[in-house]
């Protein structure tokens, strides 16, 4: 607020605030249900004490000019010409809210935020590596945009660089055995955004949609934040629960299955070839499109190769989604759906016409770098630091009696089964405390817990020479953990 104070004047200085606050008043410049700053907020931006704010306050309120409001949204408001019931201020913009994130999901990216934070060590959230950046190969590719090349492009061929990446991906995509056509790709911002079109495109408030448990608490946002019911099928060692999937398929009546192949967030599991020869079946014998995500497919530890879905897919069902953020610059969010022609090309005119823009100048750095032969090269020395940074915690977790894990064929975590009596939740507390984040595996279940606890661990940013005091601080914690326990026992 524009209020001028004059500590040299004889008029007490609470009265200089309530007058110039009723001269703002009386000018409209705060109309009615206007917020007051709070006590301490006025006091610091005036340099008077806030007991001198209270007094103005007061006597505003006296003179009927502003309300003080105890329940939510607490603090002084503008009264103006009428009266205002006693808890009925309200903000529309805050009430009218419909997107909501839930409790377990707010944990989760809060934990997610942490991950970055240089106060923690951190097998929390997959948060990249950046000294395994492809920034450090790229070296030519910048030098070459300082130069003006990319400005050159950028004038004469800015639908180039998107002909060009869906090229690309249909290269790259051979090498999973997917021979498919540019006009079957479309590219995305992110894996997220390709879910939130399709269910743009597909799903109504009331439809229904099958999902793995334990699932990643984003995905399950986005189906619920649009009316969708989720409804989960349990996991086992090679997939998905096969008899929960039909009898869900048989009574729910959903509209699409959505499924990790390769190396399931977050339990790292690998779909049997059975399993994904039986999921065709299923889908097409009750008529159920699959939502293929496959966006960890280049952290690949064993060298076995399973065929996709939409590779095996004789029907047309299937939307396959992948991402290079894991895999490229971060920041240069580029993901993309494969699928047949119709879907793609419906789903390329929605996106122009949402105005969502996937950055050129990104594309162009990825084109140069795919094309450059560098991409490929960085995934295998990617690929096979990851691969010892999984080794190493490994065998240090093999160490720890309470904890049980199947070593990871791929992906970025490991997932650990932990003995009773210890509680995730606790655990992650604990650990919180000592300076290490993990991720307590009930945020992954979204129907509710059953079974043992669960914590995920994900080794994509922590150093190979930090692994051993990250271990130390988890032994530590279960063991402050354990002892809680006990006490509360006695």
């Amino acid at each position: 607020m524009n209020l001028q104070i004059n500590k040299q004047s004889v008029t007490p200085v609470y009265k200089q605030i309530a007058n110039g606050i009723w001269a703002l008043i009386r000018e409209e410049e705060l109309v009615n249900g206007y917020k007051l700053p709070s006590e301490r907020q006025l006091a610091r931006e005036l340099g008077v004490h806030r007991n001198t704010v209270v007094r103005a306050y007061e006597e505003l309120i006296a003179e009927g000019l502003v309300v003080a409001q105890r329940t939510s949204p607490r603090g002084y408001f503008v009264l103006r010409n009428e009266k205002i019931r006693e808890g009925n201020l309200f903000f529309p913009l805050s009430k009218m809210i419909r997107y909501q994130f839930s409790p377990d999901e707010k944990t989760f990216a809060q934990i997610f935020e942490d991950s970055g934070a240089d106060n923690y060590i951190t097998l929390a959230g997959i948060v990249m590596d950046e000294k395994l950046s492809p920034a450090l190969w790229m070296d030519e590719i910048f030098d070459e945009m300082k130069a003006g090349r990319w400005a050159q492009n950028a004038k004469t061929q800015e639908s180039r660089e998107i002909a060009r990446l869906k090229e690309n991906i249909c290269r790259l995509l051979r090498g999973r055995n997917m021979y498919v056509n540019p006009k079957n790709v479309q590219l995305v911002l992110e894996t997220t955004h390709a879910l939130s079109v399709i269910i743009e495109m597909y799903l109504e408030k009331g439809d229904c949609v099958i999902v793995e448990e334990p699932v990643i608490p984003d995905t399950v946002n986005l189906f619920r934040n649009r009316g969708i019911e989720t409804v989960y099928v349990s996991m086992e060692a090679d997939g998905f629960n096969l008899k929960e999937m039909e009898i869900l398929l048989m009574n729910k009546n959903p509209k699409f299955i959505y499924v990790m192949t390769n190396y399931q967030s977050p339990s790292g599991t690998v779909m049997s070839l059975e399993k994904r020869k039986a999921l065709l079946a299923l889908s097409h014998k009750y008529g159920v499109p699959i939502i293929e995500e496959d966006s960890v497919w280049d952290f690949n530890y064993t060298g076995k190769k399973m065929p996709t879905l939409y590779s095996m897919d004789c029907y047309k069902s299937v939307l396959y989604i992948d991402t290079f953020s894991l895999t490229f610059l971060p920041g240069i969010k580029t993901a993309f759906v494969v699928g047949p022609y119709e879907p793609i090309d419906m789903m390329g005119r929605y996106i122009i016409m949402s105005q969502v823009s996937i950055g050129n100048i990104g594309q162009y750095m990825l084109n140069e770098f795919i094309e450059r032969g560098a991409y490929e090269k960085y995934l295998k020395m990617m690929c096979a630091a990851y691969k010892r940074k999984m080794e190493l915690l490994c065998e240090r977790l093999e160490t720890i009696e309470e904890i049980r894990f199947t070593k990871p064929q791929g992906g970025l975590n490991i997932w650990c089964s932990l003995a009773p009596p210890l509680n995730e939740k606790e655990l992650y507390l604990t650990c919180r405390g000592l300076g290490l984040l993990i991720m307590p595996g009930y945020l992954f279940y979204p129907r509710g817990y059953h079974g043992q606890g669960h914590v995920r661990l994900c080794f994509a940013n922590i150093e190979e020479t930090r692994i051993d005091e990250a271990v130390s601080l988890l032994k530590q914690g279960i063991a402050m953990t354990l002892e809680k326990a006990e006490e509360r026992k006695k």
